[in-house]
């Protein structure tokens, strides 16, 4: 294994978790992460697969308050490599993403409920002082290092190699990667559950069930359901128009 792959691994693992530092774009995902990985190892055509996997067997991962899910950033990383550099099947990738990425979650708990609240409080030391940019130092410096510690883990994980990655596979009894292949089959119908939870409502929940009508009997493509889709919002919302709000400021 090349030094070069490690570091790049590094700085991709780097970049994902830093996207909260950007606006939370999102580009932490298994579709844009493992792609890149793929990029990286030589095989972008793996990636890419990989990459849709992984994002359908993560979809419904999101944090909710203080509750966090399975790192998917380190166990799309991960995984990935493990099956570009084995020739393994992409669904080798979904066996072992879910078990590393909470792994990484347990880690990046330890993270946070330790380092980071030892960083609050030196914060608020410089704050009691009135020194705002003291302040600004531990807030940049604990969460930036957060970030890097996990791209670090992420980095070793993959230096270790497929060997080790391997053996501690073969400990693994055959009836828990079974059970994990079943689980993997339900998380994503968890994923969209959880989605059609926080979207769906009387106004839209029609346009949901044309959407499985046209893949079902009509047999069209989801690549030309969205563009139906992407169609009907264009014209929605340039012919709904918005309706005039009359304000009576007579009081009597």
């Amino acid at each position: 294994m090349e030094i070069t792959q490690v570091i790049l691994i590094t700085l991709i693992a780097f970049f994902a978790y830093m996207h909260c530092f950007v606006g939370s774009t999102m580009h932490n995902r298994p579709i844009v992460v493992a792609p890149l990985v793929g990029l990286a190892l030589g095989d972008l055509h793996t990636g890419i697969v990989i990459g849709a996997t992984l994002e359908l067997v993560f979809m419904g991962a999101f944090p909710v308050g203080a509750s966090n899910p399975p790192d998917f950033v380190s166990g799309s990383i991960i995984a990935t490599a493990f099956v570009i550099l084995t020739g393994q099947d992409v669904s080798a990738a979904v066996v072992l993403a879910v078990p590393i990425a909470t792994l990484v979650l347990l880690i990046d708990n330890f993270l946070m409920t330790v380092v980071l609240t030892w960083g609050a409080h030196l914060a608020d030391r410089y704050a009691e002082e009135g020194d705002l940019e003291g302040v600004e130092r531990m807030q940049l410096l604990f969460a930036i290092g957060n970030k890097l510690i996990l791209a670090l883990i992420v980095g070793i994980g993959f230096s270790l190699g497929v060997p080790a990655i391997e053996k501690i596979l073969s400990l693994v009894p055959g009836y828990v990667i079974h059970g994990m292949d079943v689980a993997a089959g339900i998380i994503p119908a968890i994923g969209f559950a959880m989605l059609a939870k926080m979207m769906l409502n009387k106004k839209i929940v029609a346009f949901l069930l044309l959407g499985f009508v046209m893949v079902a009997y009509l047999k069209i493509t989801v690549t030309g359901v969205a563009l139906f889709g992407l169609a009907i919002a264009l014209i929605y919302v340039n012919f709904s128009g918005t309706k005039e709000v009359v304000v009576d400021d007579n009081e009597f």
